[in-house]
């Protein structure tokens, strides 16, 4: 095929090659009246590589065609570093040191596979979710550069796949944190009664915060209450012999609410803010565990007396098994009172 003067060139060179395909357009003259030639890029067919003359001339962007993913990178830390903080700008580095592997590579002939096999590197190598997350996020701000330059079409970083985020570990206290936080409360701290009844019982701090001496069985040592989901309403908790005499205590100081302050309600951020950490302080434990976190404790210590899913249900709150969400509340309570006596 041939093609009009001045246009370019694109031919076969010869050998077994992968791409074979040779453009070039002519860019001048030297002195002594030989040319001088810019090579567009190297192709698996010819029709490829007349696609890509053909581009060239929609798109003639002169020098920056050919700048490297690492010229990028260095044109774009050199103004970002300035005004990113320095944890950002030690992530950012020590995600290129990975990428730089392809610094010397031109960015328009980097495609999406080049990029993947770098963080599929750095997955087999155990690097944390957001050690990959950042390597996209760089790769995805060099594309983006190149693409507004009109260097390349596509910002292929945004095709990079990332393995599933795992969910985080809900946290729990320890036995040795329990341990603490009951010993402060056999001291005679109340308070610390109040989150022994949290861990206990499984009750969210807004349940405990808005219970009333109504909904307390002293009796029966049976708490009546729950909110949220139509499981965890009006659902049986037996209260567990460790947390008797706290229950006991509140329940006998006959305020508008089971948990009061000088005969005032509290809310749950109050109780959070000024009790609840306070208590942790007071019994040693350093950890910053949120009132959930007591929620959570008692779900493990479920788990590890191997109570049967229906009563962990019943116990909790939850709907979310589905063969028993509707079958719980009907549970003779002797065997819910076995279950949580079990932990």
């Amino acid at each position: 095929m041939r093609l009009p003067n001045g246009y370019g060139s694109v031919h076969k060179l010869p050998g077994n090659r992968r791409r074979p395909w040779r453009v070039r357009v002519t860019t001048g003259w030297t002195p002594e009246g030989k040319q001088l030639f810019y090579t567009v890029g190297y192709y698996a067919t010819q029709r490829e590589a007349l696609a890509a003359l053909a581009e060239y001339h929609e798109k003639p962007i002169g020098d920056r065609r050919d700048l490297t993913l690492g010229q990028i990178y260095e044109q774009w830390s050199e103004k970002a570093y300035e005004t990113l903080d320095r944890s950002t700008v030690n992530g950012y580095k020590a995600c290129w040191k990975r990428i730089a592997k392809l610094a010397d590579v031109p960015i328009r002939l980097i495609k999406t596979s080049d990029l993947q096999q770098i963080i599929d590197e750095m997955v087999k190598e155990g690097l944390g979710r957001s050690s990959l997350e950042k390597a996209k996020t760089l790769c995805g701000i060099l594309m983006d550069i190149a693409l507004n330059d009109d260097i390349i079409d596509k910002n292929y970083a945004k095709a990079i796949k990332l393995p599933p985020a795992r969910k985080p570990e809900k946290e729990t206290f320890t036995d040795l944190e329990v341990l603490q936080i009951e010993q402060l409360a056999e001291s005679g701290d109340m308070w610390a009664g109040t989150v022994m009844i949290l861990i206990y019982t499984g009750m969210r701090g807004s349940e405990m915060c808005g219970l009333t001496p109504f909904q307390v069985d002293i009796e029966s040592w049976v708490i009546t209450g729950g909110i949220k989901t139509d499981a965890g309403r009006d659902r049986i908790m037996p209260i567990h012999p460790k947390i008797r005499p706290y229950v006991a205590y509140w329940y006998n100081t006959r305020g508008p609410r089971l948990i009061h302050r000088d005969g005032q309600p509290i809310s749950l951020n109050y109780y959070r803010k000024y009790i609840y950490y306070p208590v942790l302080e007071r019994a040693g434990v350093t950890r910053h565990m949120t009132p959930h976190a007591t929620r959570h404790t008692f779900a493990t210590l479920l788990a590890r007396a191997k109570i049967q899913p229906v009563y962990a249900q019943a116990l909790m709150g939850h709907s979310d098994y589905s063969t028993t969400a509707n079958t719980y509340t009907h549970l003779p309570l002797e065997e819910l009172r076995a279950a949580i006596e079990a932990i």
